[in-house]
């Protein structure tokens, strides 16, 4: 997994508002498993979109990540918001003492979900059931940076699927009712200045940090001009996977 350079949060949170993430790709889903009444699980909360995003549909709202700096954000924006749901927790999954919930909520938490183990986890804390949505595979998933790359020497990574049939099979095992619903939706970002958009480019193509001399030549044909912002276009494809016990 990449590791997140500091300026990382606050772009993860201007695609998020931008692109009004998670709400337009999985809200409908994620909502119509939640009573008001409900504690939810956010696992692998990150800066905690989704926590926000659940804590009007529920009673109480679990934030679990094992990064602080993300915490850290989090806690600024529900204490500036005045949030009195959501309960920050920094741990790492499996917690040591399972966190029970009516529903567990899990984006794109890649290594916590590969494990047996750690879905076996997720099926028994929840009560009802749950939401996890990861990549799906596709041909187009890469194709943004697919020239820059080659010009850079870094191998193209057309297929970015997290095995979303397999999570499905696990829960289906463990006694679940499954679907998964294929999700495309753009998840750009938006950058202040081409500088900045390079150096997104450079982190997000996992690139090294002399190779942004050659970035930035490239930067202005895929940084578009959008509200004063210059906006990478970036389109995701996901399997959004619903399992109710």
């Amino acid at each position: 997994m990449k590791k997140w350079p500091q300026e990382g949060y606050k772009w993860y949170h201007d695609a998020c508002d931008m692109f009004d993430y998670p709400g337009l790709p999985y809200g409908k889903l994620i909502k119509a498993l939640i009573a008001n009444t409900d504690t939810v699980l956010d696992l692998g909360c990150g800066i905690g979109t989704a926590s926000v995003m659940l804590s009007p549909w529920c009673g109480r709202v679990v934030a679990l990540d094992q990064d602080e700096n993300a915490l850290r954000y989090l806690g600024d924006h529900v204490r500036e918001r005045s949030i009195a749901n959501i309960d920050i927790l920094n741990a790492y999954w499996p917690v040591q003492t399972p966190i029970q919930a009516d529903v567990i909520i899990a984006l794109h938490v890649y290594g916590a979900m590969r494990s047996f183990d750690n879905l076996m986890l997720v099926f028994e804390s929840a009560a009802k059931g749950g939401f996890i949505a990861c990549n799906a595979p596709s041909s187009r998933q890469d194709e943004s940076f697919v020239e820059l790359k080659e010009a850079l020497g870094i191998p193209p990574n057309y297929e970015k699927c997290d095995n979303g049939c397999y999570i499905m099979g696990v829960m289906e095992a463990l006694g679940a009712h499954t679907t998964c619903e294929r999700v495309t939706y753009e998840f750009g970002q938006p950058l202040e200045t081409l500088d900045e958009a390079a150096r997104f480019i450079c982190w997000q193509i996992q690139g090294e940090e002399a190779m942004l001399p050659v970035i930035r030549k490239h930067v202005e044909r895929y940084a578009s001009k959008d509200g004063g912002k210059h906006v990478i276009p970036i389109t995701r494809h996901s399997c959004g996977i619903t399992f109710l016990k």
